[in-house]
């Protein structure tokens, strides 16, 4: 039997966004500079009064590419000085789990936007998502079990949903040759253009992509903010600017959530604190322990959750009135 409840009919209303956008070149191009020039961008947009060196330190990078972003540190680019961001060197294997985690460290340290530098790895590098589908037979069926396992989960982390926080990735591209007829009416190799390294499908996920050139050039292939279409351009702060504009339009549904989750956790501390005090008041402490020591709660009153709170809420009223009408009948 389906559930249907989570199905409900709303007005359409426009919800603030964290960034999921992907610089896509081939190497040499500039990916990993526009990324930091577009992140101090965002930073710099929501903070304006706050000092570059400190701006820097709200952007972290998750480093694939054998710590080369490192280079960047001190160096102008255009306008912009590339300050001392926060750096997270990764190596082999490129799992999700471990991307994953790297991302978090830099969510927990205050970060606003994380660099994923490249993206390229976690689909063919060492460990990466076709290494996973392959340790699991390499068959076509195989891709069902990888992509609940570890591709949904890469989507949820490159696009801003598991850490709630501003992701850019980059991805490594390369020319794509393919069989085809030439202008001569003969079979022959055509290029195909660049291709990234990636999952065909995975531009979808994105709200903004940059295709970038080896003259530095970047253009749209996807912009749902509609900005940069039909643009050509050199990435500056000032896209940056823009984009943290248009993510930060409308309802603020992660301070509903943040709000939401400290009601529940003020009823369920609420809950753990009444509990106590009614089972010392009928001098039931003893009882609460050992219901505490069974393996369905195995945890200290105050670190269980509100469903186990309210059962042994439930077991304890019928406690306390066992124990008042054995003091009336005495």
């Amino acid at each position: 039997m389906q559930n249907f409840n989570d199905i409900q009919l709303n007005v359409a209303e426009r919800e603030k966004l964290f960034g999921a956008i992907m610089l896509q070149a081939p190497s040499g191009a500039g990916k990993t500079v526009g990324a930091l020039i577009l992140a101090f961008g965002i930073v710099k947009a929501k903070f304006p009064d706050m000092p570059e060196d400190e701006v820097w330190t709200k952007i972290g990078v998750v480093d694939t590419e054998h710590r080369r972003s490192l280079v960047n540190v001190n160096m102008l680019k255009g306008d912009l000085k590339i300050g001392k961001f926060l750096h997270v060197p990764l190596t082999a294997p490129y799992s999700v789990e471990r991307v994953t985690y790297a991302v978090g460290l830099v969510k927990q340290a205050g970060c606003e936007v994380c660099i994923i530098d490249s993206t390229s790895h976690i689909w063919e590098g060492s460990g990466g998502i076709q290494d996973y589908q392959q340790a699991l037979g390499g068959r076509f069926q195989d891709w069902r079990t990888a992509n609940t396992d570890a591709y949904e989960p890469f989507v949820k982390l490159v696009t801003g949903q598991l850490h709630d926080m501003h992701i850019i990735n980059t991805s490594r591209t390369k020319q794509e040759y393919a069989m085809g007829q030439l202008d001569n009416g003969k079979m022959g190799v055509q290029k195909l253009g660049m291709k990234p390294i990636q999952r065909d499908s995975l531009e979808y996920e994105f709200q903004i992509v940059f295709n970038i050139n080896m003259d530095n050039i970047a253009s749209v292939s996807k912009d749902n903010s509609g900005l940069f279409l039909g643009q050509e351009f050199k990435i500056t702060t000032e896209q940056g600017k823009l984009i943290y504009e248009w993510l930060d339009e409308g309802k603020d549904i992660v301070a509903e959530r943040e709000a939401e989750a400290a009601r529940l956790e003020e009823q369920r501390a609420g809950l753990a604190n009444d509990i106590a005090t009614q089972a010392h008041n009928f001098d039931l402490n003893e009882w609460l322990d050992g219901v505490l020591k069974h393996p369905f709660f195995g945890k200290p009153l105050v670190n269980l959750d509100y469903d186990k709170l309210v059962t042994i809420r439930q077991q304890l009223q019928i406690k306390m009135e066992e124990t008042e009408n054995a003091a009336k009948n005495s």
